[in-house]
């Protein structure tokens, strides 16, 4: 039997500054687990449904993430609460409070060692 035609989700092979580091941050911050690497320059790292894949390339990143601007990226969770409490308790320094917003989420933010801005979501049940 052949699967219906459907989106399932998106990823991004997001370019770091040093795999390892970025691997070891994932791990020892926001708690990920589950990292595999392949080769020295490509790998990722996962927590419940969240997949993450990172591609050693230092010149990209400098582009994307400096002084004048940085990649948003946006995870989505549940229980942003508790999340919010245990990225706090690994010292993780948060760039935006958390606050409901007019389009339906509230949500937080954090910059990780490579410049991304994460903003973590949650959408605000009615």
């Amino acid at each position: 039997m052949m699967n219906a035609k459907k989106f399932i989700r998106s990823g991004s092979h997001l370019p770091v500054k040093n795999l390892r580091q970025t691997l070891d941050f994932y791990r020892d911050s926001p708690g990920f687990y589950e990292e595999w690497t392949f080769g020295d320059r490509d790998g990722g790292i996962q927590r419940d449904d969240m997949r993450l894949l990172f591609a050693e390339d230092p010149d990209f990143v400098s582009k994307i993430n400096n002084e004048n601007h940085r990649l948003p990226l946006i995870w989505f969770v549940d229980n942003i609460d508790e999340i919010l409490s245990e990225l706090k308790g690994r010292n993780i320094e948060i760039a935006d409070d958390l606050r409901p917003h007019p389009y339906g989420l509230k949500e937080f933010a954090f910059i990780d060692i490579n410049g991304y801005y994460i903003r973590v979501a949650e959408r605000i049940d009615e």
